[in-house]
């Protein structure tokens, strides 16, 4: 192999993408049909965001060599970007290239795991439970293989609802964790799930660890441990708010003072004795009503004040406690870089044409 297309793989992996591109340049300047400086150039403009550069690159590549299975792998994934910008049928016939894209690398090399796991990920966001059947079948070629782990935990985090998805999704996550204790992507997802469930402490420990372990995910932690500051703050405010609402309809019961009816007492120098009498049952009549009454209204009221009960939180938060924001960095890991790209040993040689 050309050795500037060695020099400019290896300044693609160190992130010089631009000494890359210089190097494929030169090496299509003479050649420009060159397929394997044709498929690291596609395989650049992917990695730098350029997708629609990549699919020029990935087509001219395919021209010239047409079942190079480590194109069609790089053109699914830049149809699958390219369409994530668009909407309406663009983006479900965009949608639709990238899948024939990564069907074509499957049928070409069936047995080859990362095949399985690039179609999956076109198909994930249409059709899941698809993508879930390609990841199963990526992970019985390949156990070991985090980036199908990864990919399934959000597929069943992102694509599948239900108690049960999301039960498998952590246990992917946590696979994901055990062959790469550091993997933050992983981590940023089970903090997520944490959350989900109410764990606001374990959720906000494992988004810190998260920032510890990638810068890149600094914005989003962020705003997360923002958003959970904020949901605190009105967690406590409604706890006063109802601590507050019980007082009010608890006050103290006072008891209510009869006043007492004045009765006219007949005077002692008219009237007669039998009028004395009447008048004398009259006020011990009235009397015993004003006892009875003040006696029934002690017993209403209760021996002793209770204040009201205080707050408590109920079992499950409220939506607006549960809905946290969801930030995804700006590539995730297994769609960031394609497969390593190594010729096979019938890689067609790029020869000019002779002269007339």
């Amino acid at each position: 192999m050309s050795e500037k297309i060695e020099k400019a793989r290896v300044l693609a992996d160190l992130g010089r993408y631009d000494g890359a591109r210089e190097m494929l340049g030169e090496v299509l300047a003479s050649e420009p049909e060159h397929p394997v400086a044709l498929a690291e150039m596609a395989s650049l403009a992917y990695r730098e965001g350029e997708y629609g550069r990549a699919l020029e690159f990935a087509g001219a590549a395919l021209r010239v060599s047409p079942d190079e299975v480590f194109v069609w792998r790089v053109r699914a994934l830049a149809e699958l970007q390219a369409a994530r910008g668009l909407s309406g049928d663009a983006a479900v016939e965009g949608r639709g290239r990238a899948v024939a894209a990564a069907r074509r690398a499957v049928e070409l090399e069936p047995e080859d795991a990362d095949n399985l796991r690039i179609l999956a990920a076109t198909q994930r966001d249409t059709d899941p439970a698809a993508a879930l059947a390609n990841l199963d079948l990526a992970l019985e070629l390949d156990p070991d293989d985090t980036h199908a782990h990864l990919l399934r935990g959000l597929t069943l985090r992102r694509n599948v609802h239900g108690p049960e998805a999301l039960a498998q999704a952590e246990e992917a996550f946590r696979e994901v964790l055990r062959l790469e204790p550091e993997h933050a992507e992983a981590l940023y997802e089970l903090a997520g799930i944490a959350l989900d469930r109410g764990d606001r402490e374990a959720g906000a420990e494992q988004l810190r660890r998260v920032a510890q372990l990638d810068p890149d995910y600094g914005d989003a932690v962020r705003e997360q441990l923002a958003w959970l500051a904020e949901q605190d703050a009105l967690r406590a405010r409604a706890a006063q708010q109802a601590t507050a609402a019980g007082s009010a309809a608890n006050p103290n019961i006072k008891r209510k003072v009869v006043a007492p009816v004045p009765v006219p007492v007949p005077s002692s120098g008219g009237g007669s004795r039998f009028g004395r009498w009447i008048a004398a049952i009259v006020v011990l009549a009235v009397i015993r009503l004003g006892v009875a009454a003040m006696g029934a209204d002690h017993d209403s009221a209760p021996a002793t004040h209770h204040p009201p009960p205080l707050y408590t939180a109920p079992p499950t938060f409220p939506s607006y406690l549960r809905q946290y924001p969801l930030t995804v960095p700006p590539m995730p890991s297994w769609l960031e870089r394609p497969p390593t790209y190594i010729p096979p040993p019938n890689f067609p040689t790029y020869r000019p044409p002779a002269p007339r």
